[in-house]
């Protein structure tokens, strides 16, 4: 089986984001199984680490800010995907390709090609990912609305649109307004061989001297992600700041990433400031060993996706403590391998960070748990499941 990947950055060639880690793992499990993987993206660098062959098309026709804001995508993105389309289309004539699996707007492109000739019949995949545009408000909300209106074409022109969580299942027939029968869950993973390598051996001494204040703080709290008000940072630290008189003496709380939230976080936690640090943006091996220096994960997100991030720390055996969203539910069992609450509900939220602080016995059982429940969501087995999928959109293809 011959397999295009489609998409705007993949790890190594771009930094490492969820979506680019997820394109790398997804190719190199498919390799190991005897899939032929080709990486359709822009130009990057190390484009002979990544776990297959790489076709680069150029992305940038105007120079609108970094790339990935949004004024970037909404000028960039929808050109470069119908030039990645026109590049499939070519090599799905010559043979080279049986099946097109696209993340995102990168789907448009060949979606347009096929309907121009009838005789590309490799299926094609849409994964739309975190459907940003679909949830945002107010002024963003208008500057994505081109991309919007494109990721809905994008998805009616697909064979199969992926959910990446049984929990956001229903809100893709609703917001990309596809036939719910062409909806497949499919989640994000984690490789826990990769996680392993990431993380070094003696990781407590290594974050102790990286970051001798760990050494003094129990329980030990990690939240990463951007640092936006949407991704429940502010929630947090009022949460902590309502908690604290009920907290061990040692508490702390670890905030892993860089954002524009920053400055106005840290101003505001002036008055906990021996219980809270903020590291900025770290190296994954220094993430991992963070990871692995800490109690619970703490991820109060307003809005979220699959969540790579509450798989990783899962991985690494944290307890888990965040909000009802996106796909967070399918991963994070309330009592079972933490505690979960509505977004935006601090006085829960609060109320949870002390009852796990003051149990240390279901604490180090909900660590254990979350690395239970971590087997769907390993990526040897969704591999198999992706391959599944593409095989019965073979089938139905030669039907037809």
């Amino acid at each position: 089986m011959k397999v295009a990947l489609l998409s705007r950055s993949a790890h190594p060639l771009h930094p490492p984001g969820g979506m680019e880690r997820a394109v790398y793992s997804l190719a190199k499990h498919l390799r190991a199984l005897g899939v032929d993987v080709t990486l359709f993206t822009r130009p990057g660098k190390n484009s002979e680490a990544f776990p297959g062959h790489v076709v680069t098309v150029k992305y940038q026709r105007f120079h609108v800010g970094p790339h990935g804001r949004v004024l970037d995508r909404t000028f960039n993105y929808p050109t470069f995907s119908l030039l990645m389309g026109r590049e499939v289309a070519a090599r799905v004539r010559a043979g080279q390709i049986d099946i097109v699996d696209a993340q995102g707007l990168t789907a448009l492109g060949y979606g347009r090609e096929r309907l121009k000739d009838p005789a590309l019949k490799a299926p094609l995949v849409m994964n739309p990912q975190g459907m940003e545009e679909h949830h945002v408000r107010g002024f963003k909300a208008l500057a994505l609305s081109r991309l919007k209106q494109l990721s809905k074409e994008a998805a009616r022109l697909a064979d199969c649109v992926i959910a990446t969580d049984e929990a956001t299942k229903a809100d893709v027939p609703r917001l990309l307004e596809v036939d719910p029968r062409r909806v497949r869950v499919i989640p994000n993973g984690v490789d826990l061989e990769e996680l392993r390598a990431l993380t070094p051996e003696d990781a407590l001494p290594f974050t102790f001297e990286v970051l001798p204040w760990m050494s003094m703080r129990r329980p030990l709290f990690i939240s990463v992600g951007r640092l936006e008000s949407y991704k429940g940072f502010g929630d947090s630290l009022e949460a902590f700041r309502r908690a604290a008189p009920s907290l061990p003496p040692d508490w702390g709380w670890l905030v892993v990433g860089e954002g524009p939230a920053r400055a106005s976080l840290q101003a505001a936690a002036s008055e906990l400031k021996d219980h809270i640090q903020f590291t900025g943006r770290v190296g994954e091996q220094t993430l991992h060993a963070l990871y692995a220096g800490s109690d619970v994960f703490l991820h109060p997100t307003r809005f979220e996706g699959s969540s790579l991030v509450t798989l990783e720390a899962m991985a690494h055996g944290l307890a888990v403590i965040a909000t009802r969203a996106g796909g967070i539910p399918d991963k994070v069992k309330d009592g079972v391998n933490g505690y979960l609450v509505n977004p935006g509900d601090v006085e829960a939220l609060s109320g949870a960070i002390i009852k796990m602080a003051k149990a240390p016995d279901d604490m180090a059982r909900m660590s254990r748990e979350s690395i239970e429940l971590l087997d769907p969501f390993l990526w040897p087995h969704i591999a198999k499941r992706v391959i599944a999928e593409y095989e019965r959109l073979l089938q139905e293809r030669r039907k037809s």
